[in-house]
């Protein structure tokens, strides 16, 4: 069984995000990172630091998905926890808002699926004056549960307001 993509948003032009928990690894990686591209990610983005992809089998996650013309964009942020250096947060967030404007389909994971990922994808959302509180309210339906891990990560996403 492959691991589940939650889409959150699908847009007019094509594109479109969603978080899914990490793929399975070892010898289970190329067949999840296969099927990605077969659906048509273009990007991944990983959350995960060094030790959990040592630990989960995902070393080889950048060169497969390289190999199967998937875009790999590796953003550690500690589990249950923030991103540490806002300037770089404030780059992927805009890379990502590009990629969506050029009808990619971008897919971002931490471990579960549940709180680093729904920050990232939930601020990549956030323009227009959409409000923190519906965005979490999209991903947790789409998720199918609450969404994110801690209320660290729910106050951090919705400081992006302002």
């Amino acid at each position: 069984m492959f691991t589940k993509v939650y889409w959150i948003e699908t847009f007019d032009n094509g594109a479109a995000i969603g978080i899914m928990p990490r793929p399975r690894g070892n010898d289970w990686l190329e067949d999840e990172i296969e099927r990605l591209a077969f659906h048509g990610v273009h990007t991944i983005v990983s959350l995960l630091e060094r030790s959990e992809i040592s630990e989960l089998g995902l070393r080889d996650e950048e060169i497969l998905c390289l190999k199967h013309t998937i875009d790999f964009i590796n953003f550690p942020i500690p589990d249950r926890g923030l991103p540490v250096d806002q300037q770089s947060v404030i780059n992927l967030i805009s890379e990502l808002r590009q990629r969506l404007e050029q009808r990619k389909k971008i897919v971002v994971h931490c471990r579960m699926g549940i709180g680093r990922s729904s920050i990232i994808a939930g601020a990549t959302l956030m323009k227009d004056g959409m409000k923190a509180e519906k965005i979490l309210a999209k991903i947790s339906e789409a998720r199918e549960l609450k969404v994110p891990d801690t209320k660290d990560q729910e106050n951090w996403l919705k400081q992006l307001e302002s």
